[in-house]
This record gives structure tokens, C-alpha cells and sequence, in this order.
């Protein structure tokens, strides 16, 4: 049985996930719906909005985030609890979005949402992942007990 002490609502309860999803693609700039397409439209606003070209833009994505926590114990979390069956098609969008993988793969502490590797938002910032080695460190070893002390 997994220790779920420490764990974010957004992994303990998928409908408070699913809301910061929402939030995330409507106000954050979460995207894009389905990454194995170009995304040009998308890609060019993010490299206007970072001052970069598209190319640099396209290098930014979730899984080299600083934000983004992909440790032993998010993973455990995220297979232990109903937040596992929490799929991007299942979104209520229109158009729908894409599933990436077969269940989230990581933490977002700034959206506090489960996130796919692939993807990005406004506020993407680089210094990821943070796996088990970086979450050792001073800098990180906290940042999962801030978001438990959030209001939900």
C-alpha cells in the first residue's frame, strides 16, 4: 500500500484535477491539444510571448520544467489513486484533446495538476525534471508541502 501523506489534492481527488486542467488551458496557455500535430499557430504565439524563435519555443515543454516533478513517489501517487484514469480526451473541449500516454506521468506544482512530458504553458521555466536525485536537494525538497498548504 502506497503512503498517500504528503500527496497534492489534485493526485487525491481527479475532479479538483480535471478543474486545474480547465483553468490551466484556459488561462495558462496549457497546450497544445495534441501534440503530434505541428502546432504552428500555437508554437509562433509562445515564441512571440518568450522573445524567441519557434524552434527554441518547441524546446520548452513540460518535462524540462522546473515546475514539473517526476519523482518515485508522484509516480506511485499518480498509479495509486483514481487520478490515474484521468485522460486529456476525456476533457469536455472542443476540439477534444489528444491522450499522450496511458495515464498522467508527472506533477505540476505551479498548475497543480497531473501533466504530460510533451506538453507546455505561458509559464514554463526551465531547471527540469525534478526526479528523485533533485528532489534531495534544499531548493526542491519542499515543494510538494507548499502545495499542501494552498488553499483548494
Amino acid at each position: 500500500m502506497v503512503d498517500l501523506k504528503g500527496c497534492p489534492p489534485a493526485i487525491l481527488k481527479p475532479k479538483l484535477n480535471v478543474e486545474g486542467h480547465l483553468k490551466a488551458i484556459k488561462d495558462k496557455g496549457l497546450g497544445p491539444s495534441d501534440p503530434t500535430q505541428t502546432n504552428n499557430d500555437f508554437w509562433d504565439e509562445k515564441a512571440r510571448m518568450w522573445g524567441m524563435l519557434q524552434g527554441d519555443a518547441r524546446c520548452r515543454l513540460c518535462c524540462n520544467c522546473a515546475f514539473y516533478v517526476n519523482t518515485t513517489q508522484v509516480k506511485d501517487w499518480i498509479m495509486n489513486t483514481d487520478t490515474r484514469n484521468v485522460k486529456a480526451s476525456d476533457l469536455p473541449l472542443t476540439p477534444k484533446w489528444k491522450d499522450i500516454e496511458t495515464f498522467p506521468q508527472a506533477y505540476c506544482t505551479l498548475l497543480d495538476i497531473t501533466c504530460s512530458p510533451i506538453r507546455t504553458c505561458d509559464f514554463q521555466l526551465m531547471g527540469g525534471p525534478i526526479d528523485d536525485e533533485k528532489f534531495q536537494l534544499p531548493k526542491y525538497k519542499d515543494m510538494l508541502k507548499e502545495d499542501l498548504n494552498e488553499e483548494h
